[in-house]
């Protein structure tokens, strides 16, 4: 095999990397989102705050202190939120490359239409397995001052279903980007 026939083959099984951030961007705020509102909920039952979880995760600018802060406030709920984004986007970029392996970029697979994507039960075990992995990283691997934080706030079962919201959450952005291909 020559080289360029090597070179070309390697190609053809690259994951492309803008397209998996680009998709992770979308695949991430859904899953901020809708992790975000679980958190809310959660906080409600679990220690009369829908802010308290969220303005947790701003710990890890302003220490402690934004433990015990249950109002809405720019400095702990707008920042707790920012954060818990920019971490949902990062699992996110996890989730999306393991959907894209396997899957070649049409650029450089001009048949790749012709190659079966994730099914939509791929994509849901995906997003939970993604999840459970932050879930393990974040409460067990992570140092007390980069974990979420929310943690501290909710029992363990409301914390459960946070992550579990944000693992089902994750396979959203396929289905608005295929909703989308579709309208156009």
């Amino acid at each position: 095999m020559t080289a360029d026939k090597a070179a070309g083959a390697e190609h053809q099984h690259a994951v492309d990397v803008a397209t998996v951030l680009r998709r992770a961007a979308l695949s991430g705020t859904c899953a901020s989102l809708l992790s975000t509102g679980m958190l809310a909920c959660a906080g409600s039952a679990d220690c009369g705050s829908a802010f308290a979880p969220v303005n947790a995760v701003s710990h890890w600018i302003w220490g402690e202190r934004a433990m015990h802060v249950n109002r809405p406030s720019v400095r702990h709920t707008v920042l707790g939120y920012v954060i818990h984004h920019a971490m949902s986007v990062f699992w996110a970029a996890f989730y999306e490359g393991a959907m894209a392996v396997g899957s070649p970029h049409p650029a450089a697979c001009p048949s790749a239409r012709t190659h079966a994507r994730p099914s939509a039960p791929a994509r849901v075990l995906g997003g939970l397995a993604i999840a459970g992995i932050a879930c393990f990283v974040d409460l067990k691997c992570t140092p007390h001052r980069l974990t979420p934080g929310f943690e501290r706030r909710l029992s363990p079962g409301m914390l459960a279903l946070v992550y579990v919201a944000f693992g089902l959450a994750l396979p959203l952005g396929a289905l608005l980007l295929r909703h989308a291909q579709r309208r156009a």
